[in-house]
């Protein structure tokens, strides 16, 4: 069992592609993200891809399209404002 309670040999496989790589395996599942207040459910996808750059990635579906999204890079500002 993942550490976040997933079971990834249950999860629907597909692939994915970005970040320089393509057809990466990942599982995806149901989960629920809770930002403080604000809670929501996301159908989110998990790999091991992503390991040797030792970041996750938000998506366009299913994230950013339920927020407001300033990215001030060059003071190291992320806002979400929720609608």
């Amino acid at each position: 069992m993942h550490p976040l309670g997933l079971d990834p040999l249950t999860a629907p496989l597909d692939t994915t592609s970005g970040v320089g790589s393509t057809n990466v395996p990942t599982h995806y599942c149901n989960v629920t993200l809770d930002l403080g207040p604000i809670h929501f459910q996301v159908y989110a996808g998990f790999t091991t891809g992503m390991d040797p750059y030792g970041i996750g990635l938000l998506g366009q579906d299913g994230f950013f399209d339920k927020f407001r999204i300033i990215f001030d890079h060059e003071h190291g500002i992320y806002t979400l404002e929720a609608p």
